[in-house]
């Protein structure tokens, strides 16, 4: 749980006025999981002012326990400039509430130890070192992630040389992190459906032009099959079902493909399921099973230190904009790094918040979306803007008229790109789309026709 002093009074830094707070000052991430993802997530002892909008994570004395990991961490920020006497008897009665929460038979000696931190990013990363997570994971995690946009960014006819170029990049990790995003759209129902196809794309172009993808060119295949063949399920893809698809063809690259595209079917009840399948069979069966079991296990266990490594990557950058004193700029810069793993951790921020009735955090959480979205369309190419506008229309008089009053913007470049996007969205399995955008370009070309003559 976390130790709380309510009803603290702290000066806002941007307004200096004061604000009404409650601080957590002891986490105890034992008794209240939650209370450590808040850490992790910048959402802990955050200072929402009502007066100018202002919201930071604030500077409080913080004490950390994991009895699993036998952590017992203590932090004061430098800027409080406490005396020494003081820091000693806070840290101290907030260790004895600690050691006297903890049962008698369950103390050792870690709880005399307590270790030092000398700064928030310190005391984070020590508790993502403790879950196996290190800076130099982070690290790699976002150089994947924006190698990722790179690739997901770049149109059909320039993705193959790009991969070839960045072909020391892509190694097994972004080919890890490309399985569980696509797990992630594909669990998500028809609303992913497209983000889905997308990533299934890539990965298919990933596996014919780049090292690590031409020497599992078989993996990838079996992907493709295993992706289609739950996909056929639609509705009917339950624990029952996939233990079926398991059971019927235990052969390990097709349990790996499993676990990226359905890792959340792939839970407790499905193994206990499997557990009961493996008992009822016999000889070669049964040694099939019990293989297949451990590489489930060992598929899980990969696939979730990847994503525990993504998300914390997210939180920290969606910490550091909230930080940031110039929250624009400093969203222009990193947008590299935004990927749609980091919108749906801001997302889950924003849920939070509502949940919890904070009303000055979701207002600050919204307001960091919408500087996000309006960068992230900033950034987008005009004839992009454009083409995205034009398909925003239902009918082709609404978008005739359109390319009437914007016919100063037609140029030559702008119905190729028009072309190669069709192209695209019928490779990719959007005919309608594709068709919609192929009469309008055939409007398109009419227009500026007509404009040359005007």
């Amino acid at each position: 749980m976390a130790s709380t002093a309510p009803n603290t009074s702290v000066a806002c830094p941007q307004c200096r006025q004061p604000v009404a707070v409650h601080l957590e000052q002891l986490v105890d991430a034992g008794a209240d999981p939650g209370a450590k993802q808040r850490l992790l997530k910048g959402q802990l002892n955050l200072l929402a002012c009502p007066l100018c909008g202002q919201t930071s994570m604030l500077g409080t004395p913080l004490v950390y326990h994991d009895p699993a990991k036998e952590l017992l961490l203590t932090f004061v920020p430098m800027e409080l400039n406490m005396r020494l006497q003081e820091k000693e008897n806070l840290l101290g009665s907030l260790t004895r509430q600690v050691v006297n929460r903890t049962p008698a038979d369950q103390r050792k000696g870690y709880l005399l130890r307590p270790q030092e931190m000398l700064s928030m990013q310190n005391l984070i990363n020590r508790i993502l070192e403790a879950d196996g997570i290190t800076p130099e994971m982070l690290d790699t995690q976002r150089a994947k992630l924006q190698l990722l946009q790179d690739l997901m960014k770049a149109d059909a006819t320039n993705l193959p040389t790009l991969i070839q170029q960045r072909d020391a990049e892509i190694d097994l990790t972004f080919v890890q992190i490309l399985g569980a995003l696509l797990q992630r759209a594909t669990g998500n129902g028809e609303a992913e459906q497209d983000t889905a196809r997308r990533i299934a794309a890539l990965s298919e172009q990933i596996a014919l032009h780049s090292t690590i993808g031409r020497s599992s060119s078989r993996q990838s295949q079996v992907l493709q099959e295993v992706a289609e063949e739950l996909q056929a399920l639609g509705s009917n893809l339950t624990r029952d079902a996939l233990l079926q698809v398991v059971c019927a063809n235990p052969d390990e690259l097709r349990l790996r493909a499993v676990v990226t595209l359905v890792r959340q079917l792939v839970d407790y009840e499905f193994f206990v399921g499997l557990t009961k399948h493996i008992d009822a069979a016999q000889g070669e069966q049964r040694k099939l099973l019990e293989s297949a079991r451990q590489v489930l296990l060992d598929a899980v266990a990969r696939r979730d230190a990847a994503a525990k490594a993504e998300g914390a990557a997210a939180a920290q950058l969606l910490q550091a904009l909230l930080q940031a004193p110039d929250e624009p700029a400093a969203v222009r810069e990193a947008l590299p790094e935004i990927s749609d793993l980091t919108l749906a951790v801001l997302n889950q921020n924003i849920e939070a918040a509502q949940k919890a009735g904070h009303k000055d955090a979701i207002a600050r959480l919204e307001q960091l979306r919408a500087t996000i979205m309006a960068e992230l369309d900033a950034s987008t190419p005009p004839e992009m803007r454009f083409i995205n506008d034009l398909l925003q229309l239902e009918s082709a008089e609404a978008a005739a008229e359109m390319l009437r009053n914007r016919a100063a913007e037609l140029t030559a470049e702008l119905l190729q790109s028009m072309v190669e996007l069709g192209d695209d969205l019928d490779a990719r399995g959007h005919a309608d789309m594709s068709a919609k955008l192929k009469e309008y370009h055939g409007l398109a070309q009419r227009e500026l026709s007509l404009a040359k003559w005007r």
